[in-house]
């Protein structure tokens, strides 16, 4: 059975970083924090410090001796992702994790499931029919149930008792300005961009009614 004693965790002084470390202490495991050299967060003493910038060389060089490699950066750092896989290999660490898994429902207000609450708009990718899963657990997040984008604008329009824009928009569309958004290093709009795509368009990621 493959031990995993030394853990480096990668964007520990993050918000994935600062929900998980907590949980981590609890362990026995030996805890390395690699953070950026600009970075003025604070750690338990038990947690080993090491400042690196997302260097190929660097990265290796904290990495040596390290057992696991977990990646905790967020989507605007998803540049930085192959140099830390990159430097996990080199430096012979045995188990990589990634962090993430899927898209985060707590932003529903933000433009992911496209909805406007100041202009009662709602934008339907390729007819707002695919199913998406969803949670009404917070901070927990699993699969309670499925719904879709008309079902979620009927459930809106009957809260707020007014009847709502509806704007159509095709996911094709939405995937090749997603693209083009990463192309010119907008990370964020690009990556929540393609995420609509696979999450609402028709045969998306998360409706398994067509398998």
């Amino acid at each position: 059975m493959m031990s995993l004693e030394n853990i480096a965790i990668v964007g520990a002084s993050g918000n994935l970083g600062g929900l998980s470390l907590p949980v981590l202490l609890k362990s026995k495991l030996n805890l390395t924090a690699v953070i950026r050299e600009t970075s003025s967060t604070k750690f338990p003493g038990s947690v080993k410090i090491v400042k690196s910038d997302v260097k190929l060389g660097l990265l290796i060089e904290a990495f040596i001796g390290q057992d696991a490699v977990i990646s905790m950066l967020p989507i605007t750092a998803l540049g930085d992702q192959d140099v830390v896989i990159e430097a996990a290999i080199a430096a012979g660490v045995k188990r990589y994790i990634p962090s993430e898994y899927g898209s985060d429902s707590t932003t529903f207000f933000q433009g992911l499931t496209g909805l406007d609450l100041t202009t009662k708009t709602v934008t339907l990718v390729d007819g707002g029919k695919t199913r998406f899963t969803a949670s009404t657990v917070a901070q927990i997040i699993f699969v309670e149930f499925t719904t879709t984008q008309l079902e979620v604008l009927a459930a809106v329009e009957e809260a707020t008792g007014e009847k709502w824009k509806v704007i159509d928009a095709n996911s094709k569309d939405i995937r090749a300005e997603g693209f083009n958004k990463m192309k010119e290093g907008n990370i964020f709009e690009g990556g929540a961009a393609l995420i609509q795509a696979a999450v609402l368009g028709k045969k998306a990621l998360e409706d398994h009614t067509h398998v």
